[in-house]
């Protein structure tokens, strides 16, 4: 009898301590910028998680008042500034949104290293600490997760169907290493957002602009461009960085929880975005099935062996020697230690 009664208190007191763990987590509305809110990152992941998925977990403690960042008219730069001067509290931001230190977060996606999406997160994991050490001191921010977007190809007005093609063209980019990748091909790199992209293609500012699949098409490039060059140069990782301030006020139990919870959504962001880049393709170009839609009609130009050879001297030549200036020597022999050790690439400068 006495056994029973132990064994009923016992189990009592652990329920009791379940209880006051769920109990202890913080009422809290974070103040959240997303992504795209055309994308499927925004539409399906980020806002469902904090309007749905994240009070559904806590009994309606835990939410986010979730903005997009094309809602609010931001640039990634200006994003940041206010992440870090506390007027958001959570974002999900792009390498190319840094500035202080953005040589360093730019090295998870130098234009034409990754080869695949698990080689693009697995860089990623490999530098988080380098790029934590420059959220937190750089920018009063942690990082609790990472994202990624489909595969980065080349969307053009005409027909391009080689680097060579390249030559002489204006192509957006988003960012240094991508602006290097296509001087290297004998083009010129010009950086214009994401939202001004269209009208800069329709206009003929730009011949050609560089994005992923799937946002392609839903942006709606294929009605001003004709033909897509499918040869791969990136990912571009992405990452949901959280106002330090903020996150240092949660107690411990509130925090382990949205660590749970983010890197749940990390998992599915990465199989989303992988399901997706061949879903794009077929979507731009009217060679498959598009779930998103009416398919495009652009027409489809695979790489040659030719291609892919030129992809990778530009690499070593002129993308990861630009990348170890703008880092540094230290910062260089880090990231070649770490990651280019595992894939036979150097980052150094002349």
């Amino acid at each position: 009898m006495r056994r029973a009664l132990a064994a009923i208190t016992v189990a009592a007191t652990m329920g009791l301590a379940g209880s006051a763990g769920a109990q202890n987590i913080e009422s809290k509305t974070f103040n959240v910028v997303g992504t795209w809110n055309f994308l499927s990152n925004f539409q399906q992941l980020e806002k469902p998680f904090f309007t749905e998925e994240l009070p559904k977990a806590t009994d309606g403690k835990l939410k986010g008042n979730i903005k997009a960042l094309n809602e609010l008219n931001l640039k990634g730069t200006e994003l940041l500034r206010l992440l870090k001067q506390g007027v958001f509290d959570i974002a999900f931001a792009l390498p190319i949104y840094v500035e202080d230190g953005g040589a360093v977060i730019e090295a998870v996606d130098l234009s034409g290293v990754a080869r695949s999406f698990e080689m693009n997160r697995d860089i990623a994991g490999i530098w988080m600490d380098e790029m934590q050490k420059v959220m937190r001191e750089k920018h009063n921010a942690v990082i609790l997760g990472t994202h990624t977007w489909p595969e980065q190809n080349f969307y053009c007005r005409g027909d391009v169907k080689s680097v060579e093609d390249l030559r002489g063209k204006k192509v957006r980019v988003q960012g240094t290493s991508q602006a290097d990748l296509v001087s290297a091909f004998g083009a010129t790199g010009v950086t214009i957002t994401f939202a001004e992209v269209v009208p800069a293609l329709e206009k003929g500012v730009v011949d050609c602009g560089i994005t992923g699949t799937m946002p392609a098409y839903k942006a709606k490039w294929p009605e001003v461009t004709n033909s897509l060059f499918r040869l791969p140069v990136g990912f571009t990782a992405g990452f949901t960085v959280v106002n330090l301030t903020m996150w240092n006020k949660l107690n411990p139990d509130t925090q382990k929880l949205m660590r749970e919870k983010l890197k749940e959504l990390e998992d599915r962001a990465w199989k989303l975005t992988m399901a997706e880049s061949e879903d794009g393709v077929k979507c731009t170009t009217g060679t498959g099935p598009c779930p998103a839609g009416p398919p495009g009609k652009l027409k489809l130009n695979l790489p040659s062996e030719a291609d892919f050879k030129a992809r990778d001297k530009a690499l070593n030549d002129v993308v990861l020697k630009n990348w170890a200036k703008r880092c540094g020597p230290e910062c260089a022999k880090a990231w070649s230690d770490q990651i280019g050790s595992k894939h036979g690439l150097v980052a150094k400068a002349d």
